[in-house]
């Protein structure tokens, strides 16, 4: 008869995985926002028709980061995935972690509108790189992370045009 630990993915072992892997994702996140500068918002810019009210984004990207510490968790937990594939999802969303929390300050601190373009776009790339990958995963994984490709589309639009509109 196999023992039950505290260790052997039990429900505390996944919950406290699952738990760090969302909060951990939402910090990192909130983190970036207020250190970047992105609570001064753009309202001293130009800016196309279709921008939300600032209080949107304040509401969407709590979401955004919850969805994608969950379906961090859906790929770390899961023993059962493929070790180079999974090790490569891993990585890809470091990297577009990284380069969403790179994002905010090159686009609010230091107003380089162009620059923070570019890595929206390669971010966006990357995110969609992630979902195909994970969709061979994890089909749920992946599927949690549409909403913040929609979103990161949508913001490659508002930063297409901030340029277009203030450069």
């Amino acid at each position: 008869m196999k023992e039950k630990t505290l260790y052997n993915d039990s429900f505390l072992d996944k919950a406290i995985k699952f738990i760090a892997c969302v909060a951990g994702v939402m910090v990192i996140g909130w983190l970036a926002g207020m250190l970047g500068g992105a609570d001064k918002g753009y309202s001293n810019l130009v800016r196309p028709a279709f921008t939300p009210p600032d209080l949107v984004f304040s509401i969407v990207w709590p979401i955004l980061y919850a969805l994608m510490g969950v379906s961090f968790y859906l790929i770390i937990n899961d023993k059962n995935l493929n070790g180079g594939v999974r090790i490569a999802s891993i990585l890809i969303f470091a990297l577009q972690l990284t380069l969403n929390v790179i994002y905010v300050p090159v686009f609010f601190n230091a107003q380089a509108y162009l620059i923070a373009f570019v890595i929206l776009a390669v971010l966006t790339a990357t995110v969609t790189a992630l979902i195909f990958i994970n969709f061979k995963l994890n089909k749920l994984s992946a599927i949690m992370l549409l909403p913040y490709l929609a979103w990161l589309f949508f913001a490659v639009y508002l930063n297409a045009c901030i340029v277009a509109l203030n450069c």
